[in-house]
């Protein structure tokens, strides 16, 4: 009895490395990249940027090229906001 469990034990491991073998096997299909559009809005770029108060140390940001136009806009607006302002304390008349 004890011949028998080991046997199907045994067969069973035998069928699953065979099973896994199959499913590992590399397909014939070539696999083709190609170059990321230099102007697609989904293309990932990084930047370093300098840590406030340190020398040395560089944080690498990510974000997608449209996230980078749109914080671009976004800061030129503000700014463009912010000139066309009226000074809050203009100065006296003489």
């Amino acid at each position: 009895m004890r011949h028998i469990g080991l046997g199907l034990v045994l067969s069973f491991l035998y069928v699953q490395s065979a099973a896994a073998q199959e499913a590992a096997a590399p397909s014939m299909e070539p696999i083709v990249q190609t170059a990321p559009d230099e102007n697609d809005p989904g293309r990932l770029i990084c930047k370093a940027a300098k840590e406030t108060g340190s020398r040395v140390k560089r944080n690498k940001i990510c974000k997608t090229r449209q996230e980078w136009d749109d914080m671009r806009q976004n800061s030129a607006k503000q700014l463009d906001d912010y000139s066309k302002q009226a000074p809050p304390n203009p100065l006296p008349s003489s």
